[in-house]
């Protein structure tokens, strides 16, 4: 771990735009005195293959798990599940299945980068990836962990919600866009981890490839 000063034009002359009430609020300029603390480089190739292991494992646990509360939820779907996954998996409906996922997933992101710094966010989308970005922001530890957890935590709830309202297909696809979902974000889990390990005291900025945290000495 190393520490560095911040250039001259990072650094705020007006503290009231990021303390508040004794806490820290995001921030487009590091407030006096914070310097790097740790970073986390997702480009790592390590941790690459550590995200992709574990997502594939993650696949099977939530779609363990979600089948079983949709068992649960119905408990005719615990005989049909089998059939109709088998039904619906066809390679249209699975591609399209992820793609909504991944729209679904960036606009969760986007929206609570929204709630947090009230500009709009940068989301981008092609025919590789997707992105939701802030990246001129500095945001709290606190704010950061919900921001990461955002699409696990609200697309999760709204497909529980329906499970119970809808017919048997609709009730197959669904599982498999929360498990798709909730395995997908294996990358936002470690980030998550990785920030509830800092300090409580940080700003956190997401470069893309990599979270920088800042923490005044």
């Amino acid at each position: 771990m190393t520490e560095r000063s911040e250039p001259a034009d990072l650094i705020s002359r007006e503290p009231e735009a990021w303390l508040a009430n004794g806490r820290l609020h995001p921030t487009k300029t590091l407030p006096p005195g914070f310097i790097h603390f740790h970073s986390l480089d997702l480009s790592n190739r390590k941790l690459m293959i550590v995200m992709n292991v574990v997502g594939l494992l993650l696949l099977f646990i939530f779609g363990w798990l979600f089948m079983g509360v949709a068992a649960f939820l119905n408990p005719q779907f615990f005989w049909l599940e089998l059939r109709i996954f088998a039904a619906t998996l066809t390679l249209p409906a699975f591609l399209l299945t992820i793609a909504l996922v991944v729209v679904l997933h960036e606009l969760c992101h986007a929206l609570f980068f929204w709630l947090f710094s009230r500009e709009r966010p940068k989301v981008g989308f092609n025919l590789l990836y997707a992105y939701a970005a802030a990246p001129d922001w500095y945001f709290p530890r606190r704010q950061f962990v919900l921001i990461g957890l955002s699409p696990v935590l609200l697309l999760t709830l709204a497909g529980l919600v329906a499970l119970p309202l809808v017919d048997f297909l609709t009730t197959a696809r669904i599982i498999l866009a929360l498990t798709v979902n909730a395995a997908g974000a294996v990358g936002d889990f470690i980030v998550v981890l990785w920030a509830l390990g800092q300090p409580s005291d940080i700003l956190l900025r997401d470069e893309g490839t990599a979270v920088t945290a800042y923490k005044s000495p």
